[in-house]
């Protein structure tokens, strides 16, 4: 899976790139940009369907490339799980923007955080537990882990009205690898 998200990756960066003509900057220095909406894939699969809940924000710290692009720094937050498994991450990232079309933020970063994931295999519950299981010190569920989390990223926000859109972002990652939802700017 890893193999085929990197060659759609690098198949979709070569088009732009060869494609790049003057756009305005949609994501230009001082802009907040942030993100909520679900995941899908990686820990969703398997034991049961739960897809993630993620949180992202971008601030523009410099605009690049003749105006048309930026970068920008941000942070992160997801929680998910299945059946016989709740975790969480946080973190931070960082990411290049370029505005190709007119409305539309294409970008790629990469981010370093903190997963934390909680086994529940003696949860006494329903089967699905509680998303927050994974901040409970009782001793029903089974294993926690706990580990640093880099993913890579590559996603778009089209922005409908000039606060207000929607984004998707593909990911390299454990935790989602498909993500999709709506998108604010300040």
């Amino acid at each position: 899976m890893k193999k085929v998200t990197f060659v759609i990756l690098t198949a979709l960066i070569a088009f732009f790139v060869g494609n790049v003509s003057a756009q305005s900057n949609a994501f230009p220095k001082g802009k907040i940009g942030v993100n909520a909406g679900f995941g899908f894939g990686a820990n969703t699969w398997g034991a049961g369907f739960m897809p993630t809940f993620n949180l992202a924000g971008d601030y523009a710290i410099k605009d690049v490339i003749n105006d048309g692009g930026s970068i920008s720094l941000g942070a992160f937050f997801g929680i998910g799980g299945n059946k016989s498994e709740n975790n969480f991450r946080l973190g931070v990232r960082g990411a290049l923007h370029y505005t190709f079309v007119d409305k539309l933020d294409t970008y790629g970063g990469i981010a370093m955080g903190f997963k934390h994931s909680k086994d529940k295999v003696n949860d006494s519950s329903n089967g699905y537990g509680s998303l927050l299981a994974v901040w409970d010190d009782d001793d029903k569920g089974g294993k926690e882990t706990h580990f640093t989390y880099i993913p890579i990223f590559a996603g778009a926000r089209y922005m409908f009205t000039d606060q207000l859109g929607a984004f998707s972002e593909v990911a390299i990652s454990k935790f989602a690898y498909f993500q999709i939802g709506l998108s604010v700017m300040f």
